[in-house]
């Protein structure tokens, strides 16, 4: 889920209140295509938060890779849900809007599925470590694209963060992040090496 989650930080970056101007869509567009080509490569530069789990980065990379399409789907879909917050033309305003926020949304939405699913106890570290492993990804990202989205100085008509939190789901579950899914690529990262995800933790997992 945080794969997705990083492209609405992204975007929530452009409406991080005061009001501030409205991002133009055209404005906007080299933006979000810089961020896209970096995701990769700070994958792989955050690939020490995967070993320090114990993990063979090459074996639970592949099982990201082998999920591409679906990632990029959930992607797609998050990415359209949101089209219409930015504008056509100049002239609009938005409330400024804090990422952080919507982090705290998603870990809050992460951990009430682990509660419901009786998993939360066993997976609290590692929830742990992929706040550092998204903040991480974030931070590489920012760094790549020279901040292109803070010097943009504007911002987008944006839903809550629970709004969002919940398209970013709905789209992960369509693709096929459901139950199944979820369950499939967390007992591919379990064979990679994962430790706190062995012992049949990834079949209890619900996503509800």
């Amino acid at each position: 889920m945080f794969r997705p989650l990083v492209v609405v930080s992204v975007l929530l970056s452009l409406a991080a209140g005061q009001r501030i101007r409205q991002c133009t869509c055209a404005e906007v567009q080299p933006c979000k295509s810089g961020y896209a080509n970096t995701l990769v490569p700070c994958v792989d530069a955050c690939r020490a938060h995967a070993t320090a789990l114990g993990a063979d980065y090459g074996q639970l990379k592949q099982c990201l890779v082998s999920r591409q399409g679906q990632l990029e789907n959930t992607m797609r879909c998050t990415e359209s849900s949101l089209a219409n917050t930015c504008a056509a033309r100049p002239g609009g305003m938005v409330q400024k809007r804090f990422p952080e926020t919507l982090k705290i949304a998603a870990l809050t939405e992460i951990n009430r599925m682990m509660q419901a699913s009786g998993v939360k106890n066993q997976l609290k570290g590692l929830l742990a470590s992929g706040k550092k492993v998204y903040d991480c990804i974030k931070t590489c990202m920012d760094r790549s694209t020279n901040n292109c989205i803070k010097g943009l100085g504007c911002g987008l008509d944006l839903p809550s963060d629970s709004v969002l939190v919940q398209t970013a789901k709905r789209c992960a579950i369509q693709s096929g992040f459901n139950t199944g899914g979820v369950q499939q690529l967390c007992n591919c990262a379990a064979s990679a090496g994962i430790k706190q995800l062995q012992g049949g933790i990834c079949n209890k997992i619900v996503i509800t």
